[in-house]
């Protein structure tokens, strides 16, 4: 019997997400207006804990994970190539809130709307996962690579374009950089400077009472925090849900960065990200060569 409810449920997602451009043009007040016991955003990077914090959230709560993200893609790059104004994502962001009546919406894709949340959400409140940027480059390297099997997916439903758009500011790659060029992955100025682009505007554009920073690895840990910052009930949440989710994706990174010059991956690391890693990751002095630490340890 679970086998077929989790089935019907997959298919009834599977049904509305195909189903999302058409929804999109029904008036708003075909959707019924759902009481929400909180409203929330993730607003992390991908590969800082978005996908955990949609399993934590998901047991007892509405929650989703890059909800319509071809939609939303597709959305994006038409602003970002002057196709539609601002005011046509003010009116999708609403209609989207009304129709999913979402309490937990976790999607690094929220980032290109934080402002409009902001202030067409004025009870909101948003939750940055943050993470190092040298794991979390490895760790996106990595998925990035692991993805390459499903390449005709990444590039029709607008994964490619978004990615372009975030991480080839600097289109030619140093020398030192030769295994990023040879793997079709951008440059070290690329991925750092979103880094700092992406945890710099939320930062910046959301209200610090509106705002709770939780660091990757703290994620377990912060459950009571996050309960107390969204007005939950203490013990609403479920523990350990996010370091299970971790080991899922364990030993799969290919330590791609540990092929660079750990003297220049540290000088554009430090160029873009020194500021923030300064301040919420002081213990963090530089790149760990986790191959050159594993042969340490044996």
């Amino acid at each position: 019997m679970r086998v077929i409810k989790n089935f019907k449920k997959k298919l009834i997602k599977r049904a509305n997400y195909l189903a999302t451009p058409l929804y999109n043009h029904i008036p708003l007040w075909c959707f019924p207006e759902r009481q929400l016991s909180f409203h929330a955003y993730c607003v992390g990077l991908p590969k800082t804990g978005t996908v955990s914090m949609t399993v934590i959230f998901e047991r007892q709560y509405r929650a989703a994970h890059e909800s319509e993200s071809s939609f939303v893609n597709n959305k994006i790059i038409a602003f970002a190539n002057g196709k539609i104004d601002k005011s046509e994502l003010i009116r999708y962001v609403e209609h989207k809130k009304r129709r999913l009546g979402l309490e937990m919406d976790s999607s690094w894709l929220n980032y290109f709307f934080v402002d409009i949340l902001v202030n067409e959400f004025p009870d909101a409140k948003f939750i940055l996962t943050i993470r190092d940027c040298y794991s979390w480059l490895e760790s996106l390297i990595t998925q990035r690579i692991f993805m390459r099997q499903f390449e005709n997916f990444y590039i029709k439903h607008g994964w490619k374009d978004i990615n372009d758009l975030c991480f080839k500011k600097h289109k030619k790659h140093a020398k030192e950089e030769k295994v990023l060029a040879d793997n079709g992955l951008y440059t070290l100025d690329g991925y750092f400077s979103y880094w700092k682009e992406h945890n710099s505007k939320v930062l910046a554009t959301v209200p610090e009472e509106r705002l709770l920073v939780v660091k990757t690895p703290e994620i377990n840990q912060s459950l009571r925090k996050m309960e107390e910052f969204l007005g939950m009930m203490p013990g609403s949440l479920p523990n350990n849900v996010h370091s299970n989710v971790r080991k899922k994706v364990e030993g799969k990174k290919l330590n791609i960065l540990s092929q660079i010059d750990k003297d220049f991956l540290e000088e554009k690391a430090n160029f873009h990200c020194k500021e923030l890693m300064d301040k919420y990751f002081p213990e963090v002095k530089g790149y760990s060569n986790p191959v050159q630490n594993a042969t340490k340890s044996n």
